[in-house]
């Protein structure tokens, strides 16, 4: 028997309001925590600081160190080089990747509304029960994983399309979407891993023109062979294989018992709960859209919960999954029985309504240290950093490892990528303008419950050259160490002190 009211035409206007509503309220908390609370957590600092760095022409992996595959880092660099002052380019890469994150949203709805053929309460109130706002916004940052998670999910619909109407141009579109997702990140292979095959053996089932896998092939191959010839001619292939893939394995185990796993996130158990009970209720009626989307749930779900997830981040696959199998459990049930709408957009009520101080509790409102970076330090300042401490996304690094000292340093020398540095000989040297002097410790160890010291400045050079600022543990070169007059020197293309 149907409910009543989905035929009622008041109490179904009255969902779109709310949902369209608490839809405007999210996108507007994500607006203000970027003027308002961000701080910039590590990953933006990491990735705004490489963008920077490739914008005044250095090579990543070669003069810098990095993990990460490179593709966002020169789309953002034209940008992001013009930049001088570390809070506005804060401001700039989270406000960057909170409209990502909108776009990715927004292209899931996409693929629910066309290929699964919910209504626009059902996809809609899907994506808002996902997880809080507060929370999604930890998970689009400036940071590789974002515009992953906007290419993936554009590849997606993309194949989706052309498994629908065998256009070639949608095959073509999807394998150089989903080559750029590669090229944001590589940790997308393990899910290439297992959407590759079904896609193979749909092509050979649907008996699928060989012309139409080869001009699709063709463009990512292309560019695969001008991105290995990048490396090589950089003299770089063997540290990008180095830094991408086996420092990602070793970096595992530096973490220790404290890997998190999705069962730590429990904003996400409901809509995971529901995606569960949803593929267990619809996979052998569902359309081949359905079916692909939940084989990747089934398999990334225990990746998530038993496997490497550090940070929020590593969710939003999963994230898009659930969101696309409860669409379709949302449209199904709300036909028997309509309140569940209400039910579900009062849970994203309360989402909404936790997130201020839940986002705050996190993150805080002080911004005082980056307004102190962006008054202090210029393009031409060297500046030696620590962990979650750095807002001098502007400045010259004295050295391969510039930030995560105890850490990336530890894992990047016992893999052969480089030395790590001796922090009080850089000193010395280079004069930083700003330097943390306080403990690096072995990450390894602490997070083991040991603490082992790696390296720290010699307090004789602190008290010679500088002097302690109001911010703990960061210290700042005094005066008459300091040059002045920095400026850009276009025949060089590098920032240069008029000494």
């Amino acid at each position: 028997m149907r409910d009543f009211s989905e035929n009622n035409v008041f109490l179904r206007y009255t969902a779109q309001i709310a949902a369209w509503v608490l839809c405007l309220a999210a996108i507007a908390f994500g607006i203000w925590t970027i003027y308002f609370t961000e701080t910039g957590n590590g990953d933006n600092v990491e990735h705004l600081h490489c963008t920077w760095l490739v914008a005044q022409g250095k090579i990543p992996y070669k003069d810098f160190f990095q993990h990460h595959n490179p593709l966002m880092w020169y789309i953002f660099a034209p940008i992001i080089g013009r930049y001088t002052k570390a809070i506005e380019l804060l401001d700039f890469g989270h406000a960057v990747g909170i409209t990502t994150g909108i776009l990715t949203f927004f292209v899931v709805y996409k693929i629910c509304r066309r290929f699964y053929k919910v209504s626009f309460l059902s996809a809609m109130t899907s994506l808002l029960i996902v997880c809080p706002p507060y929370y999604y916004i930890f998970c689009f940052n400036y940071n590789p994983d974002t515009f992953m998670a906007l290419a993936f999910a554009g590849g997606l619909y993309y194949l989706f399309a052309y498994l629908e109407k065998n256009k070639q141009s949608d095959l073509c579109l999807a394998f150089i979407i989903f080559f750029a997702t590669f090229m944001f990140t590589q940790k997308i292979l393990t899910t290439f891993a297992v959407l590759g095959p079904i896609c193979l053996y749909l092509f050979i089932k649907r008996k699928t023109p060989i012309e139409h896998l080869f001009f699709a092939l063709l463009l990512p191959v292309w560019c695969m062979v001008v991105f290995l010839v990048y490396l090589y001619n950089n003299g770089i292939l063997e540290t990008y294989w180095k830094s991408n893939y086996i420092f990602n394995m070793v970096m595992e185990k530096y973490y220790g018992n404290n890997q998190v796993a999705v069962s730590g996130y429990q904003v996400m158990i409901l809509s995971t709960v529901l995606a569960i009970i949803s593929t267990l209720c619809f996979f052998r009626k569902g359309n081949i859209f359905y079916k692909i989307i939940a084989i990747l749930f089934v398999i990334e779900l225990p990746q998530r919960c038993f496997f490497f997830s550090i940070a929020p981040y590593y969710l939003l696959p999963m994230m898009i999954y659930v969101a696309c199998l409860n669409s379709v459990l949302i449209e199904k049930i709300t036909k028997k029985c309509f309140v569940l709408i209400y039910i579900l957009l009062g849970v994203s009520c309360f989402y909404l309504y936790i997130s201020r101080d839940n986002y705050v509790m996190a993150r805080g409102t002080d911004r005082a240290f980056a307004r102190f970076m962006s008054q202090i330090i210029t393009p031409c300042d060297y500046v030696i950093s620590s962990y979650m401490g750095n807002q001098s996304l502007v400045s010259k690094d004295p050295h391969y490892y510039w930030s995560i000292l105890g850490h990336v340093d530890m894992v990047g020398e016992e893999i052969g990528v480089a030395h790590h540095p001796n922090i009080s000989a850089l000193v010395e040297k280079y004069k930083p303008k700003l330097v943390f002097g306080g403990a690096y410790w072995s990450s390894y160890d602490a997070n083991r419950g040991r603490n082992i010291l790696i390296q720290q400045i010699n307090p004789e050079i602190l008290e010679k050259y500088y002097l302690p600022t109001r911010f703990m543990e960061f210290y700042m070169l005094k005066y008459e160490y300091r040059k002045k007059n920095c400026r850009y020197d276009k025949d060089k293309g590098e920032w240069l002190y008029a000494d």
